[in-house]
Order: C-alpha cells, then structure tokens, then sequence
C-alpha cells in the first residue's frame, strides 16, 4: 500500500507521523534510498532487541506465524519424494527462502501486506512459482543467447509464508507447497500450450495414482480448464468490471465464484457449444480446439478421472493469463477441495519483453493434501492446515 492510501497501513502511518511530530514521516522513510532506509531500521531494530528477554520470546512464539506445521515431517518429505519421482520431465531446485524486494506485487500485482517484507530489501518466498519464473527468464534469456529454444521446466517444493487477511478459520500463516513451471516460445496453433498443459495434467493425475498406493484416498478427480480472455468477455458482456472482481474474489474463498454471480443474476454457458455468438469467434475456437486435442485423450489415458471446461471461474481472473487449470478430488469426508491450481501468466513475457515468451504455472498445497486426503489424519478442526494456492 502506498503512503498516504486511508487503508489499515495508511492510518497506523498517519498515527505515528502525528505522534513523531512529523506528520509527513512515512512519505520521507519512503523516499530514501534502499540501502539507506535498511540501515536506519537495521538499527532501530538492534536497539529493539535489547529490550527484550526470555519470557517476551517465550510469549512471542506462541503467534501462529511461529508455530511448527502439524503435519509430520516424514509424511511431507514422503510427499515430495512421490512427486518429485513422477516429474521426471522437469529439473527439481531448491530456491532461496527469500526473492527480490517487490517480486509478488510487480508480477503478480499482489499487494506488499500480504508478504513478509525484510529490511535487507527482500521478501520471504509467498509464491514459489514468482522466483521460478525469475529463473525461467534466465535461463531462456541465456540460451538465447546461444541460439537454442528447448523449453526450461522447473519443480520445487518449498514452505511458503503469506499474510494476507484470512477470514476463514484454519487457514495457516505458513505451509509447504509443490509447484512446477514450464517455459518457453509460442509455437503457433496453440501448441505450445496444448503440450505443457497436457504435461502438468498428467503429473497431478499420475502423482494421486501413486499417493493412492500410499494411503492417500484422491478419488474421482475433477478437472477443470478454464480460458481467462473467453471469461474476461462474458463477464464485460454483463457489464463487469475488472476493478470489482478483485474487490469480490478471494483465492482462499471457496465458492465466491458462484456466489458473486448468484448475487447479481449472471448466468454463464457452461459448454463451448454455448459460446457460439456470445464470445468471439477467436475465443471460441480457442477453447474448441484445446478441448478436442487435449481432454479426449486425457479422458482416455485417465478414465477415473473426470475432464470438463468451466466459464464460470472467477479466481485468478487478474493473476492468470489465458488457460488455467484446478483440480479437485474427492476427500475422504466426500467433499472435494481445489488442491492444484495453476495457469499461463504474462510473467517471462515481460521479464524478457518478448510477447511470444509463455510460461505455465501449477501448484498443489501438500500440507493441504496430506491432511484432508491422506487416511488417518485426523486433527481438529481449529487446527487443519487450509491453504490458498495463489497469494490475493
């Protein structure tokens, strides 16, 4: 949030400018320059901790920001051995706990209060999709330079930390989540991303076979495609804007999709048939075309498995940029919950500034999936470790 903007930060600077004497006092901490705004609250910092001893630390770690996950650390890492077994396509790294100062709100426009900001001018990982993109760029940026265009696949399974406001109980301050990237150059005729979606499809649904034999219970996965720019058009046919969407739609709340909708009478096709004379003939064809080549034969190489489009899913309409993926198996409770989430973003596309550049993004909450899906977890309520895979 910018200084000065009358939300929560804006007035608690307000509060401490008047205090200072200096009302204008966030506006010139702001204005200085990086390394000089780190020194100064390096220090104030090291004057802070002097006035602090065991009981105040005893007391401060009760925060749940603080707390150890309640998942078992055997059970995470026989997680990640599973997926990083099935991903044999991609290169498995391991980043560094903190990116760029800025990463999430410049790629992802997410606002800096949902991140954990540090005073050396980084944040801590919220998305680990964001510093994998980072690494994409280089890597296609480098061999460029050499004249070769294979695409860059990444995997990584890192704890992610995020602070945005949650108003739903049991959802956790921090958690571990696998994502996956795969980089590279529009093809034309829509292949590039026919492939790489078929490529992280197929990992999910080999990964719940394999965790099925684990102890796992993933049943009867519904998966789910969906086409930000074919949306982005029934929605402006209806008269709604972008702005309202981000003020509406919550990753972490689920069904808002249907809710904002059912507020305000909108009703959406939901087959491509349907979309014939509503959208363009671009879109349509778009979707037609990913249908027919990519979920026939997912539906037959995965026949528990259940395939459909789906127009009416608002969540990520300003994170994602064309196709998107989510998919939700059937918990042992019978309920299903959106585990994997992913889509394309514009990300690599701007950091190399190249348009042609597509980049594709999933993730799945194993912190999530190990407690809801695996059977015999069976803590309380207060304590499930509900996670949103996209920072809002």
């Amino acid at each position: 949030m910018e200084p000065g903007t009358t939300g929560r930060s804006g007035k608690i600077a307000e509060r401490v400018g008047a205090r200072s004497g200096i009302p204008n006092l966030a506006e010139i901490l702001a204005a200085l320059p990086a390394s000089d705004l780190q020194s100064l609250l390096l220090y104030v910092f090291q004057a802070h901790t002097q006035s602090l001893d065991v009981s105040k630390i005893l007391h401060s770690s009760a925060r749940p920001l603080l707390q150890p996950s309640k998942i078992d650390a055997r059970l995470l890492n026989e997680f990640d051995h599973m997926a990083l077994t099935e991903a044999h396509e991609f290169e498995a790294v391991e980043l560094s706990p903190v990116a760029p100062l800025g990463l999430n709100h410049v790629l992802g426009s997410i606002d800096q209060n949902s991140v954990l900001t540090t005073i050396r001018n980084a944040e801590v990982l919220g998305d680990a999709t964001m510093p994998l993109a980072l690494e994409c760029a280089r890597r296609r940026r480098q061999a460029s330079r050499l004249g070769a265009q294979a695409p860059v696949r990444l995997a990584s399974s890192q704890r992610m930390i995020r602070l945005q406001p949650f108003d739903v109980p049991g959802y956790v301050p921090h958690f571990r989540l696998w994502s996956m990237v795969s980089a590279g150059r529009d093809t034309g005729s829509q292949a590039f991303e026919t492939e790489h979606l078929g490529e992280h499809l197929r990992f999910y649904l080999r990964l719940f076979r394999s965790l099925a034999n684990r102890g796992f219970r993933l049943d009867s996965p519904l998966v789910e495609i969906s086409d930000t720019r074919v949306v982005r058009e029934l929605l402006a046919a209806h008269g709604v804007n972008t702005e309202e969407l981000r003020q509406s739609i919550r990753a972490h709340r689920l069904e808002g999709s249907d809710k904002f909708l059912a507020d305000r009478g909108i009703v959406l096709p939901t087959a491509v048939e349907d979309l014939a004379g509503v959208v363009t003939d671009a879109a349509l064809d778009r979707v037609a075309r990913l249908d027919a080549n990519l979920l026939g034969a997912l539906r037959s190489e995965f026949p528990e498995a259940q395939f459909r489009l789906n127009f009416t899913r608002l969540e990520g309409l300003n994170y994602y940029s064309g196709f998107t993926l989510r998919i939700s198996p059937l918990a042992p409770d019978g309920v299903r919950y959106p585990i994997v989430d992913g889509g394309f973003t514009d990300w690599t596309a701007r950091l190399l500034q190249n348009r042609k550049e597509r980049l594709l993004t999933s993730g799945i909450g194993t912190e999530f999936a190990c407690f809801k899906y695996r059977v015999g977890q069976t803590p309380s309520s207060e304590s499930d470790p509900l996670v949103a895979l996209k920072i809002t």
